[in-house]
Parts: structure tokens; C-alpha cells; sequence
């Protein structure tokens, strides 16, 4: 440019070369748009020690990272040229200081608030990424954390910050951690108070729901946690599944029944429970002596899937196996001690299929175990041979372990289903109580050794497995089972007594709480007045004679739900009954957080932010 004016002998030659150079340069211009456009071109940080570069990009080309002498705006997305050897960052500076006046992101435009789809550059992402690298690395953060609930909203929140603020420092913005301890605990304490409130509804409208609770000791401080998890459902029939509380039980004192049962109404009492409701909880337990006697005043269930766990425990065990089915107990040891030879060998990464080791107390991982050798059958003794090593499969009966997978896979079925907290599952004992027993019975097909497993798992379901009445009644209330054909008719006709007799309890609640009673007469004839006589206008009556459609039969409570007006006490019934878990596992998994929170990195954390952190992980919106 410059070099034009020189040579010009006039005014108007000088006009002329300005503007002959500025179309030249505009059409330049926009051939860069088109190329940053297309991918040609792209913008990337400039290294430069001025603190102008914070608001601008330099514009480089994209195959060699080659200048272009061209930089982009930040904030407005103008583009300048800009030639590092001839020129300084005045025009940058002035850009900045009375041109754009929303440097960088201080001032966004509107679009950055309404548009959803800006597509990010794929440097931006590529930085973003390295950014993750550090933060796993650094801090020790498993790379699925980047993709956690937690993580992403703090991200959007980080991110809308810096859309309203513009680029700010993020020591300025992230908290210190103890504040964010104490904030977890206030939260946690507004968020309980509720939730209890919410209980204490549900427990005047139903006749139950369910608690569950379990005592676990942690690694590091040796101390022992109670967990006491709340099962209902709301009135809109929605399954809730949560966490009441995870308190450290009293070091001083033992664990003795007494003890637990003072602990319990300790808490239950200390978070407003109205104590005076707690005969309608019903609790679902293992079969710990001493929590069995803590909870003797109240009703108690046993926990599914330790009852059944309990009998793979006796009918598996390898020295009575060793006498009764000595083929069995071969192919189970064998197979153990093969998995564990090769998760300690190179072996493992060489399968196709992850072999999975047997641990010593869920008996449920017998048949992972088991299936997963299947699996890899022939591969495992092809390599084997090759190391020849074939004798440490040629213990294991292929015909053994094909019936064992195949015979305990209803077990593992059992415990998977009964052990959900998302949906109803005491409408399922009974039905899997009465098809494991068949799934039991002999055939006359049967080998010796497979009549020996089918008869010691019926002997201990019989000997550890009862049926309790409000698991018979829950099954009535699946409307798929309403007739009830896998009982004799006077045991149905003793299961709608009981039915009648709970709704008439629910009748009799509702109608204390509408106000007082009706005034008698001076002498009470009670004994010679009419009763009710079951008829067409029965709600029992009428639903158990019914073949219900379901539209999924799964969704028992959603059925309730549109069925309100047809069965009004018999859907209030639902809702309390229903809401009644199967097996205690809600209160073990919440032990399995407790274990990640406090256990791995072995953190002093105290009882009371333990107990925040596991609540607030199941009671977040």
C-alpha cells in the first residue's frame, strides 16, 4: 500500500490507489471466509506474550498451521488483517478498546443464549479433550467420570457462567471444598426433612410400605454403618426406592438386637417419622439373629435373595458334595481353580469372553462362573494343550457343566428379579417360590448325580423358603394372577377373607380420619347384627372373578393407577402392599457407594458428611 501512494503524483492518484487496494483486499477477505468455511482455513491461539491475543484467533491454514495474515475477533467474529513483521497490535488494541466492546465473551451476542446447534471447531474439542486427559490423570478420576450425571452439569454450569460472565479465571468461580461440605450437609438435611414429610403422608393414606436396613463396617476407621432405605409408592403410583439415612452405629455399644432396635427409633424419631405409624412399616431383612430380634415388635419379612442364596449355600457346599455327587463337586473346584489360574496368566486377555471368578459368599457368581467357562470352552483347552496344560480342564465335565448352567440359571434369574427397586417385586415371590420347586422335580430322564442336585435344592427351598401372607396377597394384586389357580379353592377363599379384612381395616382408617365415629346405642347387640355378604358389588369379588387385560404386564402399578374408580379400596391396598421390596439388596448396594466414597482413596471423611454424600446420591433430582 505504501509503496502505491509513493509513486502517485496527485490527490486523486492517491485516492485512486486506496481504493483500487481495498477492493483488491476485500475480495481476499472474503475468499478467507469461504475457506475458513469449507475447512481450508482455521482459527487456533496465538502464543504472543501481549495481552491483546486473549480476544483474538489468528487465522492459519489448516493442512501446515501456515499464518494467512489474517485474525479473528473473539467476541464479534470480525475478521483483520494483521502481518506480525510489518505491523504491531495497535489496530487490535483500538479494535478492542472502542470497536468491538465485548471483547472475548464478556458481551456475547444473542445468538450465543438461542442457538442449540453451534457446531464447536474441532480444535476447540480436540483441546477439550487433552483438558479431560489432565483432569483423570491428575486428580485420579476413573475417564468414565467425564460422562457421569454429576460431572456434565457441573460442566453446563461452568459453561453458562461463562456465557453470562464472559472469561473468567476458575479459581474465581469454583468453591472451596469445605464449602461444599457444608453445603452437601445443609442440603441433605432440607432434602430429608422432605422426604420424611412425604412419609409421613403416604403412611396415613396406605396400610405399609417397606423399609429395608443392613449394617456394614468400613475398611479405614473400622466403623459401622446402618443404612435404612424406604420403600412406596406415591399417589400418582410411582415407585420410590430410596435412602432415609447411613449413620455410624455407636462404637461403645455391640450390636446386639436391643441395641439395633434403639438405633432405629433413635433415627426414625430424630428425623420426624410420626412414630406413632411405624406398625404399617414392614421390614425386609436378612436373617441376622440379632436383626431379627431388634425387629420382633414389628413386621418383619426375610430377604429373598439371602433365603435363597442361603440355600445354594448348603445344597453346594463341596464336602456334602464330595459324599452325595462327587462328579459335581470335581466340575466345581476344578472350574474354580481354572479361573483363578487364569486371571493370574496372560490367559485372560487371550479369550474372547472375560472368564468371571467365583467369590465366596454370593453363591449367584457360581453360575457367572460357570457359564463363562462354557463360553470359552474349547478355547480355553485348545490353549491350554498348547501349554500343555490339559489337565487343568480336563477335570471339568462338559456334560456336568452344561446341566449346572443350565439348572442354576432359574436360580440366578430369581435373585436378579427379586432384588429390583424400581418396580414391585413382592407380587414375584410366590410365582418364582412355586416355579423353582417345579423346576426341582425329578424327571425320570435325570442322571444320578442330576437327581442328587434336583433333590438337596427342593429339600432346603422347603426347609428355608415360607410364604407369608402379604406375598400371597401381593400376587393376588398382579392382575395377570388375580384368580389365584395355583392355590385350592379354600385357600383362595381364605386369601379373599384376609383381602376384605385389610381393605376393612383401610375402610375404617379413612373414615377416623374424615372425622368422628357414629354414636351406638346404649346396649351394644353387636354379635346378632347383619354383616355383608359378598356379592356382585364386592370389590374383591368382582376382581378376582375377572380376566384382566393388561396392555404390559409388567406395569402392575400402572394398571392401578387407571383403575382407581373400578377398585377404590383395592387400589389403596396396592399401593401400600405393592410398595413392599422382595429382598434388603436397596440397603447393600447404598453399602457398595459408602465403599467408593470412603473406601478407595481412604478418606477422613466425617459420619455425618458420609451419610449426606450416600443421600444426597440417591435423592438428587
Amino acid at each position: 500500500m505504501r509503496k502505491y501512494v509513493k509513486l502517485a503524483r496527485t490527490t486523486n492518484d492517491v485516492r485512486n490507489c486506496v481504493l483500487s487496494y481495498m477492493c483488491q483486499h476485500s475480495a481476499t477477505m472474503e475468499d478467507v471466509k469461504k475457506k475458513l468455511a469449507s475447512g481450508d482455513f482455521k482459527t487456533t491461539e496465538n502464543e504472543g506474550k501481549s495481552a491483546v491475543w486473549k480476544y483474538f484467533y489468528i487465522v492459519v491454514k489448516a493442512d501446515s498451521d501456515e499464518p494467512v495474515g489474517y485474525v479473528q475477533c473473539k467476541g464479534c467474529r470480525v475478521l483483520m488483517t494483521y502481518d506480525s513483521k510489518r505491523t504491531g497490535n495497535s489496530a487490535l488494541q483500538r479494535h478492542v478498546d472502542r470497536g468491538c466492546k465485548s471483547p472475548g465473551l464478556l458481551q456475547p451476542s444473542i445468538t450465543t443464549f438461542t442457538s442449540t446447534s453451534r457446531k464447536i471447531p474441532q480444535q476447540a474439542k480436540q483441546k477439550l479433550t487433552e483438558k479431560c486427559v489432565e483432569y483423570c490423570c491428575k486428580d485420579i478420576r476413573p475417564f468414565r467420570s467425564i460422562e457421569g450425571g454429576g460431572f456434565v452439569e457441573l460442566a453446563q454450569q461452568l459453561i453458562n457462567v461463562g456465557a453470562t460472565y464472559g472469561s473468567v479465571a476458575a479459581q474465581d468461580v469454583l468453591p472451596d471444598p469445605t464449602t461444599v461440605s457444608k453445603r452437601c450437609r445443609e442440603l441433605a438435611t432440607e432434602k430429608r426433612k422432605k422426604l420424611v414429610e412425604q412419609l409421613n403422608d403416604v403412611l396415613t393414606e396406605v396400610n405399609s410400605i417397606g423399609m429395608t436396613t443392613d449394617i456394614w463396617m468400613e475398611d479405614y476407621h473400622k466403623l459401622s454403618y446402618m443404612t435404612i432405605t424406604c420403600h412406596f409408592v406415591t399417589r400418582t403410583f410411582k415407585m420410590i426406592s430410596t435412602v432415609l439415612t447411613t449413620a455410624a452405629f455407636p462404637l461403645e455399644e455391640a450390636k446386639t438386637g436391643e441395641n439395633i432396635r434403639r438405633e432405629i427409633i433413635r433415627l426414625l424419631t430424630e428425623y420426624g417419622l410420626d412414630m406413632s405409624l411405624l406398625n404399617k412399616v414392614v421390614w425386609v431383612t436378612d436373617q441376622g439373629s440379632n436383626i431379627i430380634s431388634a425387629l420382633r415388635p414389628y413386621r418383619r419379612l426375610d430377604c429373598q435373595d439371602h433365603l435363597y442364596n442361603t440355600v445354594m449355600r448348603h445344597t453346594l457346599d463341596p464336602t456334602q458334595l464330595a459324599q452325595d455327587a462327587p462328579t459335581v463337586a470335581e466340575t466345581l473346584q476344578a472350574t474354580k481353580a481354572l479361573v483363578k489360574y487364569v486371571k493370574k496368566t496372560e490367559m485372560a486377555a487371550l479369550l474372547s469372553k472375560t472368564v468371571i471368578q467365583m467369590a465366596d459368599t454370593r453363591f449367584s457368581t457360581v453360575y457367572l462362573t460357570l457359564n463363562s467357562v462354557k463360553s470359552v470352552y474349547q478355547e480355553l483347552r485348545e490353549k491350554l494343550n498348547n501349554r500343555a496344560e490339559g489337565w487343568r480342564i480336563d477335570a471339568i465335565s462338559p456334560d456336568v457343566l452344561d446341566f449346572l448352567v443350565e439348572f442354576l440359571q432359574p436360580f440366578y434369574d430369581a435373585q436378579r428379579e427379586l432384588e429390583g427397586d424400581q418396580y414391585p417385586t413382592i407380587n414375584l415371590v410366590f410365582l418364582w417360590f412355586e416355579r423353582l420347586k417345579r423346576h426341582c422335580n425329578r424327571k425320570t430322564t435325570d442322571s444320578p448325580y442330576q437327581a442328587i442336585i434336583c433333590e438337596r435344592h427342593l429339600s432346603w427351598i422347603l426347609r428355608k423358603v415360607e410364604i407369608q401372607e402379604l406375598q400371597k396377597i401381593a400376587t393376588f394384586l398382579w392382575p395377570k394372577y388375580s384368580q389365584f389357580r395355583m392355590l385350592s379353592s379354600s385357600e383362595r377363599d381364605n386369601l379373599h377373607l384376609e383381602v376384605r379384612r385389610q381393605l376393612k381395616d383401610l375402610h375404617n382408617t379413612e373414615e377416623a380420619a374424615e372425622g368422628p365415629a357414629p354414636k351406638k346405642a346404649a346396649v351394644d347387640f353387636e354379635e346378632w347384627e347383619n354383616v355383608p355378604v359378598a356379592d356382585a358389588t364386592d370389590e374383591v369379588e368382582r376382581y378376582s372373578t375377572h380376566n384382566h387385560a393388561m396392555q404390559d404386564e409388567r406395569d402392575v402399578l400402572g394398571w392401578w393407577r387407571d383403575q382407581q374408580l373400578n377398585y377404590p379400596k383395592l387400589s389403596v391396598l396396592a399401593r401400600g402392599i405393592l410398595a413392599i421390596p422382595a429382598s434388603s439388596s436397596s440397603s447393600e448396594r447404598n453399602f457398595s457407594a459408602a465403599g467408593r466414597t470412603i473406601g478407595q482413596k481412604r478418606t477422613a471423611l466425617k459420619p455425618s458428611t458420609v451419610d449426606a454424600i450416600l443421600f444426597l446420591h440417591k435423592n438428587m433430582d
